[in-house]
């Protein structure tokens, strides 16, 4: 048997390794085809990963305030709500209080919070606003601006809800009262999925 190139030159194959190699090759179309998105073994593709909805939420991991490391997947399986602020944002001093509210009333049905702060300065501001508000949920640095560059936005406060299956279901920019009665019925029917 003849095979031919595009650059014209001929190799001559015996008939039994040109059959292994229909073989083989028959055998890997296969396999990609039945190969379905989704399993839970997979790995998903780097390109599935977007901060817009219907995508998977890009992964970060930052250090939080007690300096361990701590990102979405440590929250796998979860309703994650992941803040964008800075101390010095006046419409973020003002949504904090409902963040906490909103975590306390539904962290032990499945939901959490990752305050993401994009203060550029040492920790101990974002320590004491933390401590102001008694916030309870994990408050993140981003100090080299890493999630900042996954989730880019041209407003601060911005906002990203993420399901249970980590893919992103909406976007808020600006600020929020995350105590609505609106706000409550998303996000019971999040957890219940």
């Amino acid at each position: 048997m003849k095979l031919t190139t595009l650059k014209g030159k001929i190799f001559i194959l015996p008939k039994d390794r040109l059959l292994g190699l229909l073989i083989v090759i028959a055998l890997t179309l296969l396999v990609l085809r039945n190969q379905k998105p989704g399993l839970e073994n997979s790995q998903p593709e780097i390109n599935e990963f977007k901060s817009q909805e219907g995508y998977l939420a890009p992964r970060f991991t930052l250090r939080n305030l007690k300096g361990n490391l701590e990102g979405l997947d440590d929250h796998l399986g979860k309703v994650i709500i992941v803040n964008f602020w800075a101390t010095w944002c006046t419409p973020c001093v003002k949504e904090m209080p409902s963040f906490e509210n909103l975590y306390r009333r539904f962290r032990s049905k499945g939901l959490t919070i990752l305050a993401v702060s994009l203060d550029k300065s040492s920790s101990s501001k974002v320590q004491e606003f933390a401590d102001k508000y008694k916030l309870s949920f994990p408050v993140l640095l981003d100090t080299d601006g890493v999630a900042e560059k996954l989730y880019p936005s041209f407003t601060i406060p911005f906002t990203y809800v993420v399901d249970k299956q980590g893919r992103v279901v909406a976007r808020v920019d600006g600020g929020k009262n995350w105590e609505s009665l609106e706000t409550f019925e998303a996000v019971e029917h999040l957890l219940k999925q």
